[in-house]
């Protein structure tokens, strides 16, 4: 017979990218992560093999801090490509690794985490303002992530 155990909280996770405070991350989506499938011809039938790896973006939304302006995104975003010099830096300067760990009932506790390789902001979805809500202002962020790196 099993026994039922507590199950882990989505909450109980911080995220570790240079320039930004892990507190401001209020979600955070892990990348797909697919093998694309070869086929090879075996006089009637496919045979499946595995091929290239691809990983999906990684998706943070974070509070806009009201203390000031805020410019993580934009600063980092500018190192991949500046619109205003017509060109970016070589990537391994803007390449930054984020992890993600998850921690135990007691929050202190690691219990898994990931690290993304090689990651670059790729885009930030428009904010939306309101005069008539009350909740954060957030910004969605998504990276391109080249490699992952489970612990």
């Amino acid at each position: 017979m099993a026994i039922i155990t507590n199950p882990r909280k989505s909450f109980q996770f911080s995220i570790f990218v240079a320039g930004m405070n892990p507190f401001l991350a209020q979600e955070v989506e892990s990348p797909d992560v697919e093998t694309e499938i070869v086929l090879h011809g075996d006089t009637n039938f496919d045979v499946k093999t595995g091929g290239r790896i691809k990983y999906g973006l990684l998706k943070v939304k974070k509070i806009a801090t009201a203390y000031g302006p805020d410019n993580f995104f934009w600063d980092w975003h500018t190192q991949v490509m500046n619109v205003f010099t017509g060109g970016g830096f070589p990537p391994p300067v803007y390449w930054r690794s984020i992890s993600v760990i998850e921690f135990a009932i007691d929050g202190i506790t690691p219990i898994n985490s990931e690290t993304y390789l090689n990651c670059w902001p790729h885009k930030r979805a428009g904010k939306n303002w309101k005069r008539t809500a009350s909740e954060n202002t957030m910004e969605d962020i998504e990276f391109a992530v080249e490699r992952i790196r489970p612990a």
